[in-house]
């Protein structure tokens, strides 16, 4: 239900297991240039230079002259333009040009090419909140996450079904979005915590915060009782990938799944700013690499998570849980 700079798999070794990792810092992008001309946004007006020459916004040339520098706006005839958030130059083809809430594609050259309508719903959150995989585009909407083809094609959103709540309706001009091809995914860093990276191929999201140190996972939530019964959680065994960092375990309990999961992300949030959490927390003890000796918390609760943390990189192989009925759950 939660986790702090984990993820699912293991890119050495691809191995399915969960663990720390480390999200890389935001980039920085160039100022935009297309067909060898000088991107300006001015408003709504978008401003692009004399080709070959970025220095030259001079608008008078006469229109033969398909060198000049010219401006247009992204609006059709009768349509008031709004303001330009951001363009995505691609090759010398196309012009991804963005608003707040429409999505616009120039094809060619400004001063002769095709400027059509992709989107009239779907624009984008800040001037960076976008980065480029070959041919794809990824941009961070106030809907979510979204892809859409350098050429205007294809335009969908990224597992709708999956993008957490932390990525709607948010409004961060200070977003910035990259690509790292070695991770397999896309970094949306937020000026709020959590950010948050994208894995494509694994079509999930996983959030991570570069200014903390630790990282912290919830398994479950597990029912260990029954219907009506509490359980008792008599002993935990795991067994740590080798070289593995000393992680510590916790265990939450709680009457109910909601109850159980929102007490471990807030105990995780209260570990992360420094405060005290032991409200939250039944058993807790410590895991080395390898496989480590079987402890015995003896939780007795409906539901439970289990919280794995540290300060160092780790990976753990498999983790078994020893649970037997005990008693009913009275109100």
């Amino acid at each position: 239900p939660w986790a702090i700079n984990c993820r699912l798999e293991d890119s050495i070794t691809s191995r399915l297991r969960g663990g720390s990792f480390t999200g890389i810092a935001a980039g920085t992008k160039s100022d935009p240039v297309y067909r060898d001309r000088a991107v300006v946004l001015d408003g709504a007006i978008i401003q692009v230079s004399r080709v070959g020459d970025h220095d030259d916004f001079d608008f008078s040339k006469d229109v033969s002259d398909t060198l000049r520098a010219t401006l247009f706006s992204l609006a059709e005839g009768g349509e008031t333009p709004s303001s330009v958030v951001t363009v995505v130059p691609h090759k010398d083809s196309h012009l991804l040009c963005f608003t707040a809430t429409k999505t616009w594609i120039l094809s060619g050259d400004p001063t002769g090419g095709t400027l059509r309508n992709v989107s009239r719903e779907v624009g984008i959150i800040a001037e960076n909140a976008w980065c480029v995989n070959h041919d794809m585009v990824y941009f961070l909407s106030s809907r979510g996450l979204y892809s859409i083809g350098a050429d205007g094609s294809g335009l969908k959103p990224i597992s709708e079904d999956k993008i957490p709540e932390h990525l709607i309706d948010i409004s961060d001009d200070d977003c910035v979005l990259d690509y790292n091809h070695s991770d397999g995914g896309v970094y949306i860093h937020l000026t709020s915590s959590p950010s948050w990276f994208y894995d494509t191929e694994r079509d999930q999201f996983w959030p991570f915060d570069t200014t903390e140190s630790a990282s912290h996972l919830l398994i479950g939530p597990l029912r260990i009782g029954g219907p009506n019964h509490h359980g008792l959680l008599q002993t935990i065994t795991a067994i740590m990938a080798q070289g593995s960092g000393t992680v510590t375990w916790r265990i939450v309990g709680a009457t109910t799944a909601e109850e159980v999961a929102a007490n471990g992300k807030l105990a995780i949030t209260a570990s992360i700013a420094g405060s005290d959490f032991d409200q939250y927390v039944d058993a807790e003890g410590s895991c080395e690499a390898g496989r480590s000796n079987t402890q015995y918390p003896r939780v007795r609760s409906p539901w439970i998570v289990l919280w794995l943390s540290s300060t160092e990189t780790w990976a753990y192989e498999s983790i078994v849980l020893e649970i037997v009925p005990w008693g009913r759950v009275r109100v």
